[in-house]
């Protein structure tokens, strides 16, 4: 998943959630013809089959592509101010 930009990890997202092309296309205001490149990107970064399993991937992985997830790793740990 670190291979993905986060426009092609936005793309994924709704993927996972069933969206159409036209429908990803409107959500994000971009032309079909991108939708279709980031899709392309996608599925090739992630050396898939098909849109179909980028969408199940993107279903089973979609904690690491949410923005709003906090991974342990990157959290900072609180300083106490005396």
């Amino acid at each position: 998943m670190d291979r993905l930009t986060n426009r092609e990890r936005e793309v994924l997202l709704l993927m996972a959630d069933g969206l159409t092309n036209q429908a990803l296309a409107s959500r994000l205001g971009i032309a079909q013809r991108t939708v279709r490149a980031h899709i392309f990107g996608i599925v090739r970064k992630l050396e898939l089959q098909s849109r179909t399993e980028a969408a199940l991937v993107g279903d089973h992985h979609r904690a690491l592509l949410t923005p709003d997830t906090v991974l342990p790793e990157a959290a900072t740990p609180e300083v106490a101010t005396p």
